[in-house]
C-alpha cells in the first residue's frame, strides 16, 4: 500500500494558516478589550466558520465532509487551546490575550492538514513492476531482466522529455508507458509458461510413449492393445504440445528482447534530442512515437498468439 503523502499547495496552506492565526489573535484582543464572557466559545465561533470559508474557496473541488471536518476540528482546537492557556492566567493583560489568541490560532491551523494534505497516487506502471518482480523471481531470471530494462528505459524516456515536446512529447510518454506495461505483462505470462514447461520431463515423456507403444504391440488382448495405443498417442500429443509451447515461448522472448531494445534506443534518442535542444520540435518526436506505437501493436499480437497457443 502506498502511504506517501504531500502538501498539495504549500503557498495556500501558509496563506490560510496566517489568516487563521491573525483572526484568532484578533479575537483574543477583543476578548480582553470588551471583555467577552466565554471567550473560548467566541474563539470557536470565529475560527470554525473562517476555516470553512477558506477551505470551501479552494481552487480544487472539495468534498463537503472535508470542509465540515476541517472547520469542526479547527474550532475545537482553538477553543481548547484558549481555555488551556487563558485558564492559567489570573489577570490577563492585552499582551497575554494577544499571545493566547496567537497560540489558539496556531493550534487551529493543524486542522488545515485535513484539507491541504493528499496521498500521492502510486503510478500504475510502478504497481505493475512490483507485481512483475514478485512473479518473475530473482534478478538472474531472463524475463525479470527484460522487465527491469524496460522499466528503466521508460523512466529515461519520461525524464528526458521532462513534460516538454508538446502533443508529440505527451504521446511519446504515453506510448512508452503502454509498451512498457505490455512488456511486463507478456514477460510474466512467458515466465509462467516456462515454469510449467520446466515441470515436464520431455525425456521421460518420450520414453513413456515408447514403452506404451511397445506394450501395445506385444499385447495379445485386443481391448488392452487399443487402450495402450490411445495412451501412447496421448503421451505423444503431450510431447508435441510441450514442444509447440516451448517454441512459442522462445519466439515471444525474442520479441520481448527486440521491443525492450527499441525502448532503450528511444530513450537514447530522446536524450540526444534533448542535448541538441530539438526536443521542442514535434517532428523530432513523431517518428519515435510511431515506432513505439508499432511496438505496442506487435506486443499485443504476440500476447494473443501466446494465449492462443496456451489454449489449444
Amino acid at each position: 500500500m502506498n502511504t506517501n503523502w504531500r502538501f498539495r499547495d504549500h503557498r495556500g496552506f501558509q496563506h490560510d494558516a496566517i489568516v487563521v492565526i491573525g483572526a484568532a489573535a484578533g479575537v483574543g484582543a477583543l476578548a480582553w478589550a470588551l471583555p467577552l464572557a466565554g471567550a473560548h466559545w467566541w474563539m470557536m465561533m470565529a475560527v470554525g466558520p473562517l476555516l470553512s470559508l477558506l477551505v470551501s474557496h479552494d481552487g480544487l473541488r472539495r468534498r463537503h465532509l472535508v470542509t465540515v471536518a476541517t472547520a469542526a476540528v479547527g474550532a475545537l482546537l482553538a477553543g481548547a487551546a484558549w481555555s488551556a492557556f487563558a485558564g492559567r492566567i489570573d489577570t490577563m493583560t492585552a499582551g497575554d490575550a494577544l499571545l493566547v489568541g496567537l497560540l489558539a490560532g496556531l493550534a487551529a491551523t493543524s486542522a488545515l492538514v485535513i484539507a491541504h494534505v493528499e496521498r500521492i497516487p502510486e503510478p500504475a506502471l510502478a504497481r505493475a513492476l512490483v507485481d512483475a518482480r514478485a512473479t518473475l523471481g530473482g534478478p538472474a531470471v531472463e524475463e525479470r531482466a527484460l522487465a527491469e530494462r524496460a522499466a528503466l528505459a521508460h523512466d529515461r524516456i519520461v525524464d528526458g522529455l521532462g513534460g516538454e515536446g508538446g502533443a508529440e512529447g505527451r504521446r511519446l510518454a504515453r506510448l512508452a508507458e503502454q509498451v512498457t506495461g505490455e512488456v511486463l505483462a507478456l514477460a510474466v505470462r512467458c515466465r509462467k509458461l516456462r515454469v510449467e514447461l520446466e515441470r515436464i520431463d520431455v525425456g521421460a515423456v518420450r520414453a513413456r510413449a515408447g514403452q506404451l507403444t511397445a506394450a501395445a504391440a506385444d499385447s495379445a488382448d485386443e481391448a488392452a492393445r487399443a487402450d495402450l495405443s490411445r495412451a501412447a498417442r496421448a503421451v505423444v500429443a503431450l510431447d508435441e504440445r510441450a514442444q509447440a509451447l516451448s517454441g512459442a515461448a522462445t519466439r515471444v522472448r525474442a520479441r520481448l528482447e527486440l521491443q525492450v531494445a527499441m525502448l532503450e534506443e528511444t530513450a537514447l534518442a530522446v536524450a540526444a534530442r534533448q542535448a541538441s535542444e530539438a526536443v521542442d520540435h514535434a517532428d523530432a518526436l513523431a517518428p519515435l512515437a510511431d515506432r513505439l506505437h508499432e511496438a505496442g501493436c506487435d506486443l499485443h499480437a504476440q500476447a494473443e498468439a501466446l494465449a492462443e497457443a496456451s489454449v489449444h
